[in-house]
């Protein structure tokens, strides 16, 4: 590797303990023991285009989606080959028949042909090795919880902080802050994704937009326009579809668009059981039909997480959702206003700029 301090090319054995022979200086990621793609100077580069050069705050859970090096998709896989009880009771068959056929033949060489040609059949007849059948599964390289704990603990040990306008999610305490604009044009901003509040609280959203961050749906009030923001998935469209049937006035949905992520390489795709009742959803219908492929693609439990949206797309995408919910809400504005999903950029891939 190429140590990110002076820049020599170093061999294993030259960067013992994660310090470099050629400089003396210590290093915090080496590929070789975190992981592919896991370099300093790669860390840095990526912080600095997401932060913008350090102007913009990013949470460690932002960065660790930008940072990743595969994300993994496995689709549903049935069971295959023989049981392990086939697999027992065919050897047991097979030798009972070498046994009898030992008795009937008497001969050595007709034994043998015998044998070979009875464990010939029972190659054949117990086939592969059972693989019970799986469900689909998703994950990307390195996990949150591993990238977290790389930067907290090797980072932070040899830096003694986190890259410039990288902040820990885990540990941000926000200070509330009162909004400049006029209390009745405040706007609520549903998000139950914690790295993506504080990624707008440290931010700055709620004085420069005018708006409250509400992490709960109970939390809402029942007069001020609302916008939702989510995942790309059949929790988010779900929790939509609860707001607005569990409150008057204007519900924008703020999240991220399903057709923004099928079929899109570049962008994060998880998966997780979806809800029993997924499939019973009026939205789910209203899904499929204007998009199938989509509506399947969420009633299978996929989706894309909020905070793996390149940051300087999330900031764009949530100052046109207010604006929206503003406009809805103003009685001047409110038949030019559309209220419904939320136009977001085409590139949400692993650029953070």
């Amino acid at each position: 590797m190429i140590c990110p301090n002076c820049r020599a090319s170093l061999t294993r054995g030259e960067r013992p303990d994660s310090v470099c022979a050629e400089c003396g200086r210590p290093f915090a990621l080496d590929p070789r023991v975190h992981g592919r793609g896991m370099h300093d100077t790669r860390i840095r580069r990526i912080a600095e285009r997401a932060t913008d050069g350090g102007r913009r705050q990013v949470t460690v859970t932002q960065l660790g989606y930008l940072a990743r090096s595969a994300n993994h998709i496995a689709p549903a896989r049935p069971g295959s080959g023989r049981s392990k009880r086939f697999r027992r009771t065919s050897a047991i068959v097979l030798v009972a028949v070498v046994v009898v056929w030992g008795f009937l033949v008497q001969d050595v060489l007709f034994g043998l042909v015998g044998a070979g040609l009875a464990l010939c059949v029972h190659r054949v007849a117990r086939g592969a090795p059972y693989r019970s059948a799986s469900g689909p599964t998703a994950w990307v390289v390195p996990s949150p919880p591993s990238f977290l704990s790389m930067i907290r603990t090797r980072w932070v040990g040899v830096y003694g902080g986190l890259p410039p306008g990288i902040v820990d999610d885990h540990r941000y305490r926000a200070v509330p802050e009162e909004t400049d604009g006029p209390r009745y044009q405040v706007v609520e901003l549903l998000c139950t994704d914690r790295a993506v509040s504080v990624f707008l609280a440290a931010n700055g959203f709620p004085r420069r937009l005018n708006l409250t961050l509400v992490p709960e749906p109970r939390q809402l009030s029942k007069t001020r326009p609302v916008v939702v923001l989510h995942d790309a998935g059949a929790r988010g469209l779900q929790l939509v579809a609860d707001v607005r049937a569990g409150r008057p006035g204007v519900v924008v949905d703020g999240g991220l668009p399903v057709r923004a992520v099928v079929g899109n390489r570049g962008a994060v795709t998880l998966h997780r059981d979806p809800p029993a009742d997924v499939r019973d959803g009026e939205w789910l219908r209203e899904l499929a039909r204007s998009a199938p492929k989509d509506a399947e693609w969420v009633a299978e439990g996929w989706y894309s997480p909020l905070a793996a949206v390149p940051p300087a797309v999330l900031e764009a995408a949530v100052e046109r959702a207010v604006q929206q919910a503003r406009d809805a809400a103003d009685p001047d504005r409110r038949e030019a206003a559309g209220v419904g999903f939320l136009t977001w950029p085409s590139a949400a891939g692993k650029d953070g700029s």
